[in-house]
């Protein structure tokens, strides 16, 4: 049992608030009561049944219960001053639903009807999100006090809040007609029954906290498996409000709304939750600076299992930051570049910070030498890196190590494999780095050998190639990590020593709790853990023993002559001989198939670490059952061992969106496609996956190769950002230029009106016509402002559209640029013709090529006749917009190149290079289209022009 502190045997009395009647949505509890898990875990526990009036979350808060039970809506009104934390969630889907008279079917029709609805419900439930999204407030609707399904059945109210798990089966028995209203047709995702707490609870008793959670989730399962004994608990014990047969149903309701395929009991969907969080942020409701981890508990810093102490814990609630010294350039281990902390300990040192949930700030230091300087003077609390010595723990407190690697001798190509410095024959130099811990502990141990220094890894490594020195030794990673990257050809890795090289935290000698914390996290880092982020950094081949080619060659050629003299002896022997050659011969078939198992074995571990070593996550399915899994993929779905996802279902993993994805690529032999997955923690992330069948012992099964789009995804939102800035500063200068006429006019206007008044010669009627004049252009000048403002609009839906509207709506937006450079655009589309996509992210993308075609004339230096057509038409099911310039088109030898990302053919100081890139993956990516690029030569006025053509084309829905 995972607990932070060793265990009580105090029975502790707690009370769990129900949001509801007793039924079976509650039978995980009463399972756990009933069975005693609770009080095996240490704990009284008291249901409380809902009764009207009550707000669950403010007795929760207050302490008036234990615990309490909602949905996710609650996050809207989290209130930091007196804190909540979710501690499991059981049904993944929320059940609270509208049901409606059956002439009712969208929310807008619930305005002005008769709803029966609770309070708390109003206030903070997914429903009261529904009618928030369609603006239908509380004087939109006439409320009724919260009732039966019986006033809807009577047909005395138009609406009931309801759950899908109970009424749906009193209104079918009843043959009433119905319609169902589910938030979740409308985009507001919500989970149903969530247990909680307050963050003050679970403060003082988070010894205790997994024991409950893990008592119910068992309650659960119990409950689950034996269906018809809860029932008749429930019925008999608890509450008759329902009917047994009623109580089946809900049962088998609420198994589903589980998604137990998909999520282990109590799991947390980290996404969905992540969502609200946000939509709650956006809409003011819950402050900016309020993270996931503050409301989930298996996030946060009170369920870590490391055994720290109160004092070890309370040091770390109100520590701010961990200033830590590094190395600053010593890869792969680690290496502070343009403010990015990178390397092996690095990612170490993250999983630290994200155990902990204290930020490591990195002190900067020029050199391994200053960073020494600065832990001796108090300047950091740790340093991420550091070899024991007697002269070290002088000053800091070092932990046990938590990487070891050997040291490793490397030489060049042709040199043989080394078992031992005392093999080395002569006074050859053998180099290390300057000042090295080891240096003096291999000097004491080797006195003979001819140790030289030298400055760094690459003056060590090129005195190998330059012949100045006979070897160079240092841990196998640095070593392997600069084979990788050069040197390849030239060197290699030519033995090992008995030595390792092994890195320890040191910790500043004056703070003994940060030592105890950091000493823990060190021991209970997991190896898998370290080897996964090895695997990310460095892959090391090198020379494992004596060269045997030449061995088994000679021994082979003494073979065969001892079986010719043999054969040719044996040929004047007896009978007897011979059966004893027979016998010998099959002593040397048992000697070769043994020899043949032992290199097939070989074989398919070799292809076992083959198969690890990949970047891709590979999995192999037979009838829709994982049968195996590689390491990369444990790690990318978040096991620890391939044991725990052999015999899941194909889809298990498969975030629910994905489904039917999934299942159309699967009939489509598809080459790729992209899906999301889940992972174990419930987090999600975006992959390509391609599958294909292979046959393994004869059988036909399903490989399927996955690669995390994680990191891509990333920097595709960025460039996305980068472009829309990019847009934004060409708008800004674009406006500026269109204000200089306007503000000019007004201007004069205001000025002559001056004049006239001081000199009373104003007329009134002329007076009213300067300023109309002066109205007019300041509403020009505010039209200008409001097609900036909407072109800077985010895309949150598709919207029906004229195709005209848009071009002209790019045009005024760049009128003034096109009359200064004296371009004329020349446009042909239909005023009929529309569109339904993403407005304003197509407009992006026209603007970018319009753009294009202007800085394509300056370019070429053309002066006269500068043209641009934009034209637009339906062909087959496709609306096709194409930009035409009279710039002479694009060289062809870079046509090909012009959509990769950060490709530019201008001076740097006027591109980026991701103007036509955001081009393509709007048009493409988001828009699912098609845009290409080609010259053409075209007659306009009786003159022949050559020009780029930008052609896109867009699937009519």
């Amino acid at each position: 049992m995972n607990i932070l502190f060793a265990n009580t045997p105090d029975i502790k009395k707690v009370s769990i608030q129900l949001n509801w009647k007793y039924q079976f949505e509650f039978a995980g509890y009463i399972a756990a009561i009933e069975k005693g898990f609770y009080k095996d875990a240490g704990f009284d526990v008291t249901l409380k049944e809902y009764k009207s009036g009550i707000n669950i979350q403010k007795d929760v808060e207050n302490g008036v219960s234990t615990f309490g039970i909602y949905d996710t809506s609650i996050i809207d009104y989290y209130d930091k001053h007196k804190p909540i934390i979710l501690l499991a969630n059981y049904l993944k889907i929320s059940p609270l639903v509208f049901i409606t008279k059956k002439d009712i079917y969208s929310p807008l029709e619930l305005r002005n009807k008769k709803i029966s609805i609770s309070s708390f419900e109003l206030k903070n439930s997914s429903l009261k999100r529904l009618l928030d999204k369609f603006k239908i407030d509380k004087k939109d609707i006439n409320i009724v006090p919260f009732s039966s399904v019986q006033s809807f059945m009577d047909g005395e109210i138009d609406a009931i809040s309801a759950f899908i798990t109970n009424e749906p089966y009193i209104l079918e028995k009843n043959r009433i007609d119905y319609n169902i209203i589910n938030p979740r047709n409308y985009e507001i995702n919500s989970s149903g029954e969530s247990l909680f707490s307050s963050l003050n609870y679970v403060k003082k008793n988070r010894k205790n906290i997994r024991n409950f959670i893990d008592a119910t989730n068992k309650g659960w399962k119990y409950a689950l498996t034996h269906k018809k004994e809860l029932i008749d608990i429930i019925y008999n014990k608890y509450s008759k409000y329902k009917s047994k047969e009623a109580l089946m149903y809900e049962a088998k309701k609420i198994e589903t709304l589980m998604l137990l395929g998909a999520y282990k009991i109590g799991e947390i969907r980290k996404d969905l939750f992540t969502m609200v969080l946000e939509e709650a942020k956006a809409t003011k409701k819950i402050d900016e600076d309020v993270k996931i981890s503050d409301l989930i508990f298996s996030l946060s810093k009170y369920s870590k299992d490391y055994a720290f102490s109160k004092n070890e814990i309370k040091y770390l609630d109100k520590k701010d930051k961990i200033t830590m010294c590094i190395d600053p350039n010593r890869m792969p281990y680690e290496k502070f570049e343009k403010g990015n902390y990178i390397g092996i300990i690095a990612d170490i040192m993250k999983f630290f910070e994200n155990e902990i949930h204290v930020p490591l700030e990195v002190y900067p230091t020029k050199s391994w030498k200053d960073t020494l300087l600065a832990i001796k003077q108090k300047k950091c609390d740790i340093v991420s890196e550091i070899i024991k010595t007697k002269d070290r723990d002088t000053y800091m407190n070092i932990t046990k190590p938590y990487l070891n690697f050997p040291l490793v001798i490397a030489t060049k190509k042709d040199v043989r494999y080394i078992n031992s410095l005392n093999d080395i024959i002569g006074n050859k130099k053998i180099a290390i780095i300057k000042d090295y811990a080891f240096y003096k502990k291999l000097k004491d141990k080797f006195p003979n050998i001819n140790f030289v220094n030298v400055k760094s890894l690459d003056e060590g490594l090129q005195k190998v190639m330059d012949n100045s020195i006979f070897a160079f030794i240092d841990s196998v990673t640095t070593i392997g990590y600069k084979l990788q990257n050069s040197y390849f050809s030239e060197i290699k890795i030519s033995g090992k020593l008995d030595d390792t090289f092994n890195l320890s935290v040191g910790v500043r000698d004056d703070d003994a709790l940060l030592y105890s914390i950091f000493e823990k996290l060190v021991q209970k880092l997991q190896l898998s853990k370290k080897h996964e982020i090895l695997r990310k950094w460095v892959n090391v081949n090198y020379d494992n023993n004596v060269d045997y080619n030449f061995f088994w060659k000679v021994l082979i050629i003494f073979f065969i002559i001892i079986f010719i003299i043999t054969y040719r002896y044996k040929e004047v022997l007896d009978n007897k001989k011979k059966i004893q050659e027979e016998r010998e011969k099959l002593k040397e078939k048992n000697k070769e198939l043994k020899k043949t198992q032992t290199a097939l074995q070989e074989s398919i571990q070799s292809f076992e670490v083959l198969l690890d070593s990949t970047m891709e996550a590979v999995l192999v399915f037979r009838d829709h059952n994982c049968i195996d899994i590689n390491k990369v993929g444990c790690k990318l779905l978040g096991y620890d061992n391939p044991d725990e996802v052999i015999g899941q279902d194909l889809y298990h993993h498969v975030h629910e969106d994905f489904i039917v994805t999934l299942k159309e690529s699967l009939n489509k032999n598809l080459d790729f496609y992209e899906i999301e997955f889940i992972k174990n923690d419930g987090t999600t992330f975006p992959a390509l996956v391609k599958d294909r069948f292979i046959h393994i012992n004869d059988e036909k099964v399903k490989l399927f190769t996955i690669m995390d789009l994680t990191e891509l995804k990333n920097k595709e939102r960025l460039l996305f950002k980068q472009s829309k800035l990019a847009s934004m500063g060409e708008m800004i200068g674009n406006i500026a230029h269109q204000w200089r006429q306007p503000l000019s006019l007004i201007s004069t206007i205001s000025t002559g009106l001056k004049l006239k008044l001081e000199t009373g010669l104003d007329e009134k009627s002329e007076s009213i016509e300067y300023l109309d004049k002066l109205n007019s252009t300041a509403q020009h000048l505010s039209s200008t402002i409001d097609d900036f403002r909407n072109f800077f609009a985010p895309d949150k839906r598709k919207e029906d559209f004229a195709v005209l509207d848009m071009v002209n709506q790019n045009l005024v937006l760049l009128d003034s640029i096109f009359k200064t450079n004296f371009i004329e655009v020349i446009v042909n589309i239909d005023k009929n013709l529309k569109l339904n996509t993403y407005r304003n992210e197509l407009t992006q993308a026209l603007l970018n090529i319009l753009n294009n075609a202007n800085d394509a004339f300056k370019e070429q230096n053309i002066i006269e006749d500068k043209y641009i057509f934009v034209d637009s038409y339906k062909h087959k099911n496709n609306i096709i917009i194409t930009v035409k310039d009279s710039a002479g088109g694009i060289p062809e030898n870079i046509i090909e190149n012009i959509f990769e990302p950060y490709f530019t053919t201008k001076h740097k100081s006027d591109g980026t290079g991701i103007g036509l890139y955001m081009t393509y993956q709007i048009v493409n990516e988001h828009i699912h289209g098609n845009i290409e690029a080609y010259n053409s030569k075209y007659s306009h006025n009786k003159k022949m022009y050559k020009g780029a053509v930008f052609k896109i084309s867009i699937p009519i829905d």
